[in-house]
């Protein structure tokens, strides 16, 4: 699983801007764990999704 770092700047900004009292390193953390969780959830789902086709 890869990060686009890159990709993931614009919404710690956005977080940024929603919440300022928050610090670039904690935005960072939580837009990059969630990122992490959404990929795991969506291989989760294709992988449901391939059992399936194959049973």
């Amino acid at each position: 699983m890869t990060q686009p770092s890159d990709s993931l700047d614009p919404w710690t900004d956005r977080l940024r801007t929603l919440s300022p009292d928050i610090s670039r390193e904690d935005a960072d953390r939580f837009v990059h764990d969630l990122y992490q969780r959404a990929q795991t959830d969506r291989d989760r789902e294709r992988s449901d999704a391939e059992y399936e086709r194959e049973e």
